[in-house]
């Protein structure tokens, strides 16, 4: 790694500690230092269970969640070859919403509903996207994920006659049940991103190469697929689907720190970590008592960014 990328390495670190204290202060009501080094000692104290029992799930459901989606965006479009590919764009993450709010309407009794669900709209998302012509052309990808999430969309606002709910895409309401779950699958996911880092690189050269040198390209591309599809589809499961976060991300890691994937999906882990956590915490606190859920702001975010990159 070179002092270049150590610098920003070390300038998202520190970010990511400045916002995770501000997290824990600002909200409804403001909690100072001092305020929350005492409510260590009073556990029946109203500060301690805003802090404890609101403010710290919320804070590790945003970190996960934004490090789990920006890796996957990372993986997708390593394997696609596409800097715009992602799971929120291509209708890998509205799929798993749509199976999820049917899996909550007609199997109410399935354990882990939500992630079994979720996981099975992400897989006929994911067959949909790569059985036909569109690998060989990224517009064509492209044309056919912004149809297969309009599809999706549109699905489950007829499953649902319109009716949305308030805590759809956002960290609000979270438990630590629902934390600790996000936890487990985001971290073991993010693990095996960072042990297989080494294989998105291989993808930079063409098939034929590969071949030659005996590298297994099926195997290397649907390993990465199915891993970044993992990643989106549990971030979904618990908390719906946040677009944007896999695009913005991974194309700002590889200007800051190079195209080395070994490199680029740590950076973007950490940043997304940040941008998710920033989002959330900004939107919770513009418009108190009221908030923007972190849907949203990554639309706002993501949106002109998306333009731009194209442009």
């Amino acid at each position: 790694m070179t002092t270049h990328a150590n610098w920003w390495y070390g300038g998202v670190l520190v970010l990511l500690v400045l916002t995770v204290l501000l997290a824990l202060m600002a909200g409804t009501v403001w909690i100072g230092p001092a305020q929350v080094l005492r409510a260590l000692g009073e556990p029946n104290s109203q500060a301690f269970v805003t802090v404890f029992s609101l403010r710290i799930p919320r804070i590790l459901s945003s970190l996960i969640c934004g490090g789990s989606l920006a890796v996957a965006g990372a993986l997708f479009q390593a394997v696609f070859r596409n800097p715009i590919a992602d799971p929120s764009i291509l209708g890998i993450s509205a799929a798993a919403d749509f199976f999820k709010l049917g899996g909550a309407m007609l199997l109410p009794w399935l354990p882990g509903r939500n992630w079994v669900m979720a996981m099975v709209g992400g897989l006929v998302a994911l067959a949909i996207l790569t059985s036909g012509r569109a690998l060989a052309n990224p517009y064509w990808l492209i044309i056919v994920g912004v149809a297969l999430d309009a599809t999706f969309v549109g699905l489950q606002q007829l499953l649902s006659s319109g009716a949305t709910t308030i805590s759809h895409s956002t960290f609000n309401g979270l438990t630590w049940e629902d934390t600790t779950t996000l936890l487990i699958l985001g971290v073991l996911g993010l693990a095996v991103a960072l042990v297989i880092a080494p294989w998105a690189n291989y993808l930079k050269l063409t098939d034929s190469a590969l071949q030659n040198v005996g590298v297994p390209v099926s195997v290397i591309r649907w390993s990465l697929l199915l891993l970044g599809m993992y990643l989106a589809v549990s971030v979904t499961a618990v908390v719906g689907a946040i677009p944007f976060v896999g695009i913005v991300v991974p194309n700002i890691a590889r200007r800051l720190v190079g195209h080395d994937y070994q490199t680029v999906l740590p950076f973007s882990m950490l940043a997304g970590a940040w941008l998710m956590l920033a989002a959330d915490t900004l939107g919770r606190t513009v418009i108190v008592p009221s908030e923007i859920s972190a849907a949203t702001m990554m639309a706002v975010i993501g949106g002109p960014f998306v333009i731009i990159l194209l442009q």
